[in-house]
């Protein structure tokens, strides 16, 4: 190896130390005090507007689920009852979503329908079934929920879709989790490189599972929903557990090669 070629690696290895002394410098800034005082305040009043959010939009779906088919016009406009609609399918297509590249591409197909329902025209994305069952021309039957589409049957194949409230519901279910944890780590730590170690993501991660276990105990659901729900959160936090042992093993295996 020439001298210019060993002035090389050793400037890019200087370069490199520079590089993670920096990055370990940032990680390891705590913001001061007034700065997490603001956060803890912020998140507080982001918690308590989430939970309300969340309350309101349960009574909501709840009122859904119990609600009946409506028998006049009115019920469907005030939201009391599910509206029972008369439209035409006017348009179908599909379309497709790829990600990554090479043997990694992935790619979804979306089934679209447009509907004309006199009044207004509605696109809904369907499942591949329903797609099927409808053709140009072809009648659909819209069952509407405080004018959102919750249903649709097309030549007797019959499709439901959640309504507006649930989807809110579980929103502020998930906002309510992340604010709880980014409340913790201003009171607790304030540390920048602790939102980055495997306990915070894993914090992060349970967010699916915590959503599908409010939702199913609020609504039921079936015993297999169950498992895989205690699946997911027992790979989650086995997962955080084991890379949470592993990174304090290799800070252990720095620290005494350092020594």
């Amino acid at each position: 190896m020439g001298i210019r070629e060993m002035e090389a690696r050793a400037r890019a290895d200087l370069e490199g130390k520079r590089g993670h002394e920096d990055a370990q410098k940032w990680l390891g800034w705590r913001s001061p005090v007034w700065l997490r005082a603001l956060v803890l305040v912020i998140a507080a009043a982001g918690i308590v507007a989430s939970a309300q959010w969340t309350v309101d939009a349960y009574q909501e779906s709840a009122a859904y689920r119990q609600a009946g088919d409506c028998t006049a016009k009115s019920g469907a406009a005030t939201g009391s009852c599910v509206g029972l609609e008369e439209a035409r399918v006017v348009d179908k297509w599909e379309s497709q979503g790829c990600t990554g590249s090479g043997s990694n591409r992935s790619c979804t197909t979306k089934y679209s329908l447009r509907l004309d329902e006199g009044r207004r025209i509605e696109r809904l994305d369907v499942s591949g079934d329903t797609y099927d069952a409808a053709y140009r021309g072809s009648r659909a039957d819209p069952q509407t929920w405080q004018g959102a589409v919750v249903g649709i049957t097309v030549r007797g194949h019959t499709q439901t879709f959640p309504a507006p409230s649930e989807n809110s519901m579980r929103l502020g279910t998930a906002a309510v989790w992340l604010l709880l944890g980014l409340t913790l780590w201003a009171g607790l730590s304030g540390l920048l490189g602790t939102l980055l170690q495997p306990v915070s993501i894993g914090w992060a991660l349970l967010v699916l599972p915590l959503v599908f276990f409010f939702d199913y105990a609020l609504f039921g659901a079936s015993a297999g929903k169950w498992l895989l729900v205690a699946v997911l959160t027992a790979g989650i936090i086995g997962g955080t557990v084991v890379a949470q042992r592993h990174g304090a093993s290799k800070r252990r295996l720095g620290g005494t090669f350092a020594a």
